[in-house]
């Protein structure tokens, strides 16, 4: 269309003549620049449009990550060991926070058994002291001393009682010769028994408590020994040396922290889901996935809620043969529910992780060949992590020496 306008303004220049040629210059010129300026402008954005505005070079699918060739003696010397992913029927677990309390017959209080002056036996006696059963821990001198010598009055009732037990034996035996000669009755002759049973009777109690006093002497100025009654930690001390108390008031508390209870506060609407008769795993709460973990088996404890946050509390019992756990402590607890599942499952040891916190393993794709896949691990059940995408079931997976694979790649390696 262009082409055709410039060919009318030549021809009518050409018919005008002379006179006309200035003013069809100026038309032609400004014809000409119109042109040019509507044809840079499409080319310009075309131009622009094209260039990307980022350009990846040498990017690299996961599919085609590098590929480890070993030797059949590195593989040997990095000690390589093999299992396969496989799909099992593992039990859905949540995890919650717990925390540490002490049974209830876990703690003993001691108190005073006379009123009297408290001693210390050797050091004084501090809360969170360890002690052991029969330690002697406090010395109590009574107020009112028994006797100064019992002996004597124990040797007297002795000799009353055999007193009376022989005049009681001779009225027996009157009693009854009075009876043979017929002179005497048979009533007579029964309360002449009666006494000397009673008489004997007497008799019998002084000599035991003679005899208990000859084995264990009581002094005026004898202290009462007050002794640890268990091994365990002293909780609480409510005395101290020095101190007069009145019989029956507390002393000290010792509470045995070689197994703890567990208080799990769980939200009512979810009790029904929890497996209340299956253990319960308890980590530290900064443990990483698949650390060890301790087994708490349930109890059967008072039953306890908190209205406030709609929980009821589960009790579970922890051996603390350590003494690492305290009360009052706050620990993971990863609890089973009643429904199971099928996933694809794998053993945690073949789980490493790079520096951005991505989860892989090291799949044998041939004879001394491995090739590093990524994982999505959902949880840990006790050595298995439960994987939401991985290698397909089948597939040989590294157990033992990832960490080697891992540190060959990336050459950090030996």
């Amino acid at each position: 269309m262009q082409i055709a306008d410039l060919t009318s303004i030549n021809r009518f220049s050409t018919a005008s003549g002379s006179e006309r040629a200035p003013h069809i210059r100026t038309i032609v010129i400004i014809a000409l620049l119109a042109c040019l300026f509507g044809c840079s402008k499409p080319q310009a954005a075309e131009s622009h449009k094209a260039a990307p505005p980022a350009k990846v070079e040498n990017a690299i699918k996961e599919s085609e990550l590098a590929t480890i060739k070993l030797s059949p003696q590195a593989e040997q010397r990095l000690g390589i060991a093999t299992a396969p992913v496989s799909v099992e029927k593992v039990a859905q677990t949540r995890d919650f926070a717990g925390e540490i309390t002490l049974p209830p017959d876990r703690t003993t209080s001691v108190t005073a058994p006379i009123s009297g002056t408290l001693a210390a036996n050797s050091a004084q006696l501090a809360v969170g002291t360890f002690v052991r059963k029969g330690q002697s821990l406090f010395r109590l001198t009574p107020f009112l001393a028994p006797e100064r010598d019992l002996r004597v009055q124990f040797e007297r009732d002795t000799a009353n009682a055999q007193t009376r037990v022989e005049a009681a034996r001779v009225r027996f035996n009157r009693a009854e010769q009075l009876l043979r000669d017929r002179a005497g009755s048979e009533k007579a002759v029964q309360q002449a028994r009666e006494e000397l049973d009673l008489a004997e009777n007497d008799l019998k109690t002084a000599r035991a408590r003679l005899e208990r006093f000859e084995q264990a002497p009581i002094a005026a100025d004898v202290a009462v020994t007050i002794a640890a009654p268990r091994d365990g930690v002293i909780q609480k001390v409510f005395a101290n040396p020095g101190q007069t108390v009145a019989g029956g008031s507390p002393l000290f508390e010792v509470a045995n922290l070689s197994s703890v209870w567990i208080r799990v506060p769980v939200y009512v609407g979810d009790l029904r889901l929890i497996d209340r008769r299956q253990t319960a795993r308890v980590n530290a709460l900064n443990d990483a996935p698949g650390a060890p973990s301790r087994s708490a088996r349930p109890v059967n404890a008072p039953p306890t809620a908190d209205p406030t946050n709609n929980t009821a509390d589960l009790y579970f019992e922890l051996a603390n043969s350590d003494g690492s756990l305290r009360p009052g402590q706050r620990m993971s607890v990863t609890l089973a529910e009643r429904a199971t599942e099928e996933s694809l499952v794998a053993p945690w040891s073949a789980v490493v992780h790079d520096i951005n916190g991505g989860a892989w393993v090291y799949e044998n794709i041939a004879p001394q060949q491995y090739a590093r896949r990524r994982v999505e691990v959902r949880r840990v059940v006790n050595a298995l992590a439960v994987l939401a995408r991985g290698p397909a079931a089948g597939a040989k997976i590294v157990t033992a020496g990832a960490a080697e694979l891992f540190g060959t790649e990336f050459g950090t390696g030996k």
